[in-house]
Order: C-alpha cells, then structure tokens, then sequence
C-alpha cells in the first residue's frame, strides 16, 4: 500500500507510527486529515482458554486505557 502513495498511485489512512517507519525507505510523508481525530474502536480476539493469562490480561487492560497524543 506504502509502495504504491510513493509511486503517486494511491492514498492511504494508516497509523502515523507506520508511515513514520518507512518514510525512511519511501518517498511518504503522513499528513493530518482534518482537525479532529476520527473516532474509531478497538477489537481484540483472543482464545478463551488464554483469556485467564496474566499476560492477555494485562495486554487487554492496556488496550482499554485512552490513547495519549503525541
């Protein structure tokens, strides 16, 4: 998807962190849309027998906690 906004073939709503990474091997900048963040939601699957794992837990209640700006 990268390859192709690079190429001038496409544009892309992507998380600024992954633009970031490859603007170092692409010709990409991220640009903001808007002065608003869009409002979006936050799915995880995970199997029931691991959902008693500390680590699936603790991973679940970071997911919960609002994300911070930059």
């Amino acid at each position: 998807m990268l390859q192709r906004v690079a190429s001038g073939r496409g544009v892309a709503a992507l998380p600024r962190w992954l633009v970031q990474e490859y603007a170092r091997q692409l010709d990409v900048v991220s640009v903001r849309r808007g002065g608003e963040d869009i409002a979006k939601q936050r799915y995880l699957g995970a199997r029931e027998d691991d959902l008693g794992t500390s680590d699936l837990r603790a991973f679940i209640e970071l997911a919960r906690q609002p994300h911070s700006k930059p």
